[in-house]
């Protein structure tokens, strides 16, 4: 029987969409390099100039004003700093690289023989190259926030004004800056690699989902001082300078990034609901929706009084490692993907 004209498009469009392509890996793989890897790094990378800049301005011209901004600054670096490191994929494999840009815990002996070989013209080009070569577990940002926080306003100063401390600290944020720069140009060239290599997408795509796990794990290990009553603010990240909430945060939402893709691009998620997983994907909404919740619930001193806020903490805990278990576990097997042990 003949179809009526308008009857057949409907049912041309009806079997179109019913028939519709699932996304596939590298459409993923790329939307995420694009819309979520690379602009974090970017931003991290145009951060960490304005750091070096303002660190410039405090060292030409100290003052409370001038600190104050260095340290804005700073935390606006740490914070695009968490969201970059907490998916450490492509280059950012490297612990060589980490251990520069973040050695944890501070080596407060290595911070001082750093402090020592500060080149005489910190901001030049040439100077990369010594830092580079510095003394392990004393560089990049903990090492500036120890020259920025950790004392009144007039004591900070005096510490700065004295020997090469700012030098030091400028040092450090332009080395922060030209290392984002390398960065990013190596993760354009992972980029232009998936255009050209059909084998890649798929193990990136489950590196990309197994970072996610094990920067949920490491937020709810050690960066909540996991198994701790009553742990010293030292023993948390980022906690000179009252910024560990906010990194927590910070790294949290670096992850949410990855796993449902940009505003405008793709992600995990798109991927489930292209294979009609929806009820995976409200799963994992909802799991990321109390998760943050719990960590946002985190007062914003808890590293000055840990044992007091132990609940707290252990609730951000329990949402964390309950998320990556789900992540680890329904969701993978939702993908049909194998995380590496």
């Amino acid at each position: 029987m003949k179809l009526p004209i308008c009857a057949l498009l409907a049912a041309l469009s009806t079997a179109a969409f019913a028939g519709t392509t699932p996304l596939q890996q590298p459409e993923l793989v790329k939307s995420l390099a694009d819309q979520v890897y690379l602009p974090a790094l970017q931003t991290l990378q145009a951060d960490t100039e304005r750091l070096s800049g303002k660190i410039g301005a405090l060292c030409a011209a100290p003052g409370e004003q001038t600190l104050a901004e260095a340290q804005a600054a700073w935390r606006n670096s740490a914070d695009a700093w968490r969201r970059v490191e907490a998916n450490r994929v492509g280059p950012l494999r490297l612990d060589e690289i980490i251990n520069r840009i973040d050695p944890w815990p501070l080596d407060t002996a290595a911070l001082a023989r750093g402090i020592a070989i500060t080149p005489v013209k910190p901001a030049e080009p040439q100077a990369f190259d010594l830092w580079s070569r510095q003394p392990k577990g004393a560089s990049g940002l903990p090492a500036i926030e120890a020259q920025l926080f950790g004392a009144a306003p007039a004591k900070q100063l005096a510490q700065l004004k004295s020997g090469q401390h700012c030098g030091f600290a400028q040092w450090q944020a332009t080395a922060l800056a030209r290392q984002s720069q390398i960065l990013i140009m190596e993760w354009q060239g992972l980029r232009r690699g998936l255009n050209y290599d059909p084998t890649y997408p798929r193990p990136l795509m489950t590196e990309m989902l197994a970072r996610s796990v094990a920067g949920l794990r490491e937020l709810a290990g050690w960066k909540l001082a996991k198994g701790d009553i009553a742990p010293p603010a030292s023993q948390f990240p980022d906690a000179r300078s009252g910024n560990t909430r906010a990194s927590l945060l910070a790294s949290f939402d670096g992850i949410s990034a990855v796993l449902l893709g940009a505003p405008n691009g793709v992600g995990f998620d798109d991927y489930l609901q292209s294979r009609e997983r929806d009820e995976a994907v409200t799963e994992l909404k909802s799991r990321l929706d109390d998760t943050r919740r719990a960590l946002a619930a985190l007062p914003a001193n808890f590293t000055a009084h840990a044992a007091e806020t132990r609940g707290e903490r252990m609730l951000a805990q329990r949402r964390l490692n309950a998320l990556a278990d789900y992540v680890d576990g329904p969701m993978r097997e939702a993908l049909g993907m194998m995380i590496p042990g």
